[in-house]
C-alpha cells in the first residue's frame, strides 16, 4: 500500500470517530461554502464573458430589422443547442431542472453525485445564458455545491447520512453565493428541499452560506448585485401592498399555467431535438421582441427598484413611458413573453435556473400595478417600491416559498427597512396562487 492510500485510510479512519460531532461538522460546512462560493463566482464570470465576447464580436457585423437586432433571434438557439452537446458529449448527463437532480438524489438515498457535476453545470449554464437564454444561474450552481458537499462527505468516508446533509448543506452554500445572500440559502435548503435539519447541521448550513457569500463578496467586490439606492419620501398604504399581492398572485397563476403547458409540450416531444429546436427559436423570438429579457436581467431589475421604468426603448417592441397606453400594453405583453422564454430556456435543452426570472417578473409586475394604478385611477403610487415588493410576491407565487421569497428580495437589494411591505405583498401573493393554481390547494 503506498504512503498516499495509507494517508487516506487514516482520514477516513480520523473523520468516522468525529463525525457526529457538531465542530467538524461546521468545519467540512466551511469548506463547502468556500467552494461553492467560488464556483457562483466562477459562473458569474463565464457568463459575462461569454455575453462579451458575442457582443463584441457580433458588433462588428450589424444585422437589424426594425430597429432590432436580428442576431438575438438565433443566439438561444445556438445556446441551446451546445448546451445540449455539452450534456450528452463532454458531461455525458442531464443537467436540465438541477433543483429536481438534487431533490432526486435527496430521495434515493443514493447520495454519491458524480465529481464532474461540480463543475458542469457551470459550463453548461455559462453557454445557456451567456448567448441569451432568459434565466437564472440558481438551479446550476445549487447542483454544483451539492456535488461539492457529497464529494468531500465521500473523500471522508462518511455515514450516508451525514452525506445526505452534507449535500443540502452544499446546495444552499450555491444560492448564497450567487446571491450574495446567505438567509437566502439557508432558506433554499429548509424551504425548496424540504430538508429537516438538527442544531448541529443548521449551524453547519448557516456557516457554509455565510462563508459563500463572503467568498463571492472578495472575489466580486462588496457591491450588491442589485443595489437599492433610492429611498421616496412617500411610502405605500398597507392596503395597496395587499392588492398588489394579489395582483402579483394572479400573475404568478398565469406562469405558472405558461411553464406547465410548456413543459408538457417539451415532454410529449418523441424526438428530442424538435424540443431544442422549438425552445431556442421561441427563446431567440422573444429576446429579439424584447432585448431587456436577455440572461438573468440584473440590469434592469436594478432599473426597475431605483425608479427608471423606461426598459423598452430597444427591440421590435419598444415604447418609450411617455406614451402610457402603450408602455402599460407592451409590460403586460414582456410579462407574458418573459414566462415563455424562461419555460423553454429551462426546460427545452439549456441549463439554468428559475429564481432569478421570478424576480425579474415581479420587478416588472410592481413596475405595471403602479402605473396602472396611476394610469386608471389616479392613485399615486412609486412605482420603485412596487416592484422590490413585488419581487418577492411573485417569486413565492412561482417557487412556492414565501419566507425565502420575504428575505431574498430584501437581501438582494439591501433594503431590509422594507421588510415588513414585503411580507405583507409576498404573503398575499402567495395565498393567491395557492388557491388559483390547479393542483396547489
Amino acid at each position: 500500500m503506498g504512503i498516499l492510500d495509507s494517508a487516506y485510510l487514516k482520514i477516513q479512519a480520523w473523520s468516522r470517530t468525529l463525525e457526529r460531532n457538531t465542530q467538524f461538522i461546521v468545519v467540512c460546512s466551511c469548506v463547502i461554502g468556500i467552494f461553492a462560493g467560488f464556483g457562483a463566482y466562477l459562473l458569474k464570470r463565464v457568463i459575462h464573458l461569454v455575453a462579451r465576447w458575442l457582443r463584441e464580436g457580433l458588433h462588428h457585423i450589424p444585422v437589424e430589422w426594425h430597429g432590432g437586432d436580428c442576431w438575438l433571434l438565433i443566439l438561444p438557439l445556438a445556446g441551446i443547442l451546445l448546451a445540449v452537446v455539452y450534456q450528452r458529449v463532454v458531461a455525458r448527463a442531464d443537467m436540465v431542472h438541477a433543483t429536481d437532480k438534487i431533490i432526486g438524489y435527496l430521495n434515493s438515498k443514493d447520495y454519491s453525485i458524480p465529481g464532474r457535476m461540480m463543475y458542469d453545470p457551470i459550463v453548461a449554464c455559462g453557454i445557456t445564458l451567456g448567448f441569451g437564454g432568459s434565466a437564472g444561474a440558481e438551479g446550476p450552481i445549487a447542483y454544483a455545491g451539492a456535488a461539492i458537499g457529497s464529494r468531500l462527505g465521500k473523500f471522508l468516508g462518511l455515514e450516508p447520512d451525514l452525506m445526505r446533509v452534507l449535500i443540502g448543506i452544499g446546495a444552499g452554500a450555491g444560492i448564497a453565493g450567487i446571491f450574495k445572500s446567505p438567509i437566502a440559502g439557508v432558506l433554499f435548503t429548509l424551504e425548496v428541499l424540504k430538508m429537516n435539519l438538527p442544531s448541529g447541521p443548521m449551524l453547519g448550513l448557516v456557516m457554509a452560506s455565510v462563508c459563500a457569500s463572503v467568498t463571492c463578496y472578495a472575489f466580486t467586490g462588496t457591491h450588491l448585485y442589485l443595489p437599492f439606492d433610492l429611498h421616496p419620501e412617500k411610502g405605500v398604504a398597507i392596503h395597496w401592498v395587499m392588492l398588489l399581492g394579489v395582483f402579483c398572485g394572479l400573475y404568478a397563476t398565469v406562469y405558472n399555467l405558461i411553464t406547465r403547458w410548456m413543459q408538457r409540450f417539451f415532454n410529449s416531444r418523441r424526438r428530442k431535438w424538435v424540443s431544442w429546436i422549438s425552445s431556442g427559436l421561441i427563446a431567440g423570438i422573444s429576446l429579439f421582441l424584447f432585448p431587456s429579457i436577455y440572461g438573468e436581467g440584473y440590469p434592469v431589475m436594478t432599473r426597475l427598484v431605483n425608479g427608471d421604468s423606461d426598459i423598452l426603448t430597444s427591440g421590435l417592441l419598444r415604447a418609450g413611458s411617455a406614451d402610457v397606453t402603450s408602455f402599460l400594453w407592451l409590460l403586460g405583453v414582456l410579462l407574458l413573453v418573459k414566462a415563455l422564454a424562461t419555460v423553454c430556456t429551462n426546460s427545452g435543452g439549456g441549463v439554468a435556473g428559475a429564481f432569478a426570472p421570478t424576480l425579474f417578473a415581479g420587478a416588472v409586475t410592481g413596475t405595471l400595478f403602479a402605473l396602472l394604478m396611476q394610469h386608471l385611477f389616479g392613485i399615486d403610487i412609486p412605482a420603485s417600491l412596487c416592484a422590490l415588493y413585488a419581487m418577492g410576491g411573485v417569486f413565492a407565487g412561482t417557487i412556492f416559498a414565501p419566507v425565502m421569497g420575504i428575505f431574498l428580495a430584501t437581501e438582494i437589494t439591501g433594503a431590509f427597512e422594507y421588510i415588513l411591505p414585503v411580507t405583507v405583498c409576498t404573503a398575499f401573493a402567495y395565498i393567491t396562487a395557492r388557491l388559483t393554481t390547479p393542483g396547489r390547494r
